[in-house]
């Protein structure tokens, strides 16, 4: 089998079957680089796959690795991807493939040898239909594994300029079936930053159409923006960030240091925490703004003092809400064959408030027992009877006894 070097040139085109892109797998921002890299070295004329090899100073360079060649943070990062596979549905079978066939590594040279597995042939190679091709600069600079999942899915549809999903299936696409269950949550930290950073980085955008049956979100309708001119496009290095950024374990501290950096300012840590609880998106959110702002003279105490004032509007909008919560809930549990046992209320309900209403457990447990008297009024159930412990009867009994004995004195 051939053997060609590798270059990492933005550039290069990627180009890919539209089956693979719309297969289901879960890859590291790190990982998809490395596919997306060497995906686009395959040329048009290629018939078969070639073993790439890459020195390994290079390889540091595409990671943003520092220092000398590490080759047992590398080895790692390959043999997890030797282990994970895609699933594509051919017919009537769900087959699941790895990535790759081969890695090795020629310490004595300095270079790594990869190579695709030979499944993926009619889904990199000489396809002639039902492709998608975009240049390898438009994701490789994206720090998001959503971001680029989602970008490849919209250019899909560039010339449409929409495209409709089942939310349950877009989960399935993009690798994130099991995080964020809660839509409000998984909008927030994934939909919002993957829009972002395509308006910032790629040459496509896209607004949202939330598609609801009843309350929910069922279906998500992505309108297509492209076109971008080339300045509105920020000029970020070629594959930004080093590889401790993608795993590092607080990357709301490490976003927030460095939007600080680029404002001119030396945050501590503490600062950085006491702003957390008005919710770290809005922090970076706000960041970002003032990043194209010249008239704060106080940028700390700016964003300090518009934070709390978020907060209590926030608050204040929550408590104005109450109402309509409670027609909510009022409304869903009178379906429910539960709902005339009381002591099944307050679990529906709790449940109702976190999956509608985006609460945390302890938001939904508080905002149950303010409205839980009107909650029980309304469907026509009473409240359940507090049970008592023994050592709670016996104190009542006592006190009773006791007034009954100061009656007949």
């Amino acid at each position: 089998m051939a053997t060609t070097i590798i270059e990492a040139r933005k550039n290069h085109l990627v180009t890919k079957s539209n089956m693979l892109i719309e297969a289901n797998y879960k890859l590291g921002v790190v990982e998809q680089k490395i596919i997306l890299c060497l995906a686009s070295n395959i040329q048009p004329t290629d018939s078969d796959f070639k073993t790439y090899n890459l020195p390994i100073k290079e390889f540091n360079k595409l990671l943003g690795l520092k220092g000398s060649p590490k080759y047992s943070e590398l080895r790692q990062i390959t043999k997890e991807m030797m282990q994970k596979v895609f699933e594509v549905r051919i017919n009537k079978k769900v087959i699941q493939v790895a990535w790759l066939s081969y890695v090795a590594y020629n310490e004595s040279e300095g270079t790594i040898d990869i190579r695709f597995d030979p499944f993926l042939r009619p889904y990199l190679l000489e396809l002639k239909k039902n492709f998608t091709s975009y240049k390898l600069e438009n994701v490789v600079k994206l720090k998001s594994t959503y971001a680029i999942r989602i970008y490849e899915l919209l250019k899909q549809y560039e010339k449409l300029r929409e495209r409709t999903f089942l939310l349950v299936d877009l989960r399935k696409m993009l690798g994130a079936e099991d995080v964020y269950p809660a839509y409000g949550n998984f909008k927030q930290r994934v939909l919002v930053p993957a829009q972002k950073e395509l308006k910032q980085k790629t040459d496509i955008n896209f607004e949202i159409e939330e598609i609801k049956v009843g309350r929910r979100v069922e279906k998500l309708k992505f309108i297509i923006i492209s076109g971008q001119k080339k300045s509105e496009i920020k000029q970020l290095e070629f594959f930004g960030g080093d590889l401790e950024e993608f795993q590092s374990p607080n990357t709301y501290l490490n976003t927030v240091k460095r939007h600080g950096v680029h404002l001119g300012l030396q945050i501590d840590d503490d600062t950085i925490k006491s702003w957390e609880k008005y919710g770290q998106t809005r922090v970076i959110d706000l960041m970002e703004q003032m990043l194209t702002r010249t008239d704060i003279d106080n940028p700390i105490g700016y964003i300090t003092t518009v934070l709390k004032a978020s907060k209590v509007e926030q608050e204040v909008t929550a408590r104005s809400d109450t109402s309509s919560i409670l027609l909510y809930l009022v409304s869903k549990l009178r379906k429910s064959k539960e709902s005339k046992q009381s002591w099944l209320i307050r679990d529906l309900a709790i449940e109702e408030l976190q999956a509608t209403f985006n609460m945390n457990l302890d938001e939904a447990s508080s905002k149950y027992e303010e409205i839980k008297k009107d909650l029980f009024e309304a469907l026509g159930v009473n409240e359940p009877v507090k049970q008592f412990s023994e050592e709670e009867l016996e104190q009542k009994k006592q006190r009773f006894e006791a007034f009954l004995q100061s009656r007949r004195s």
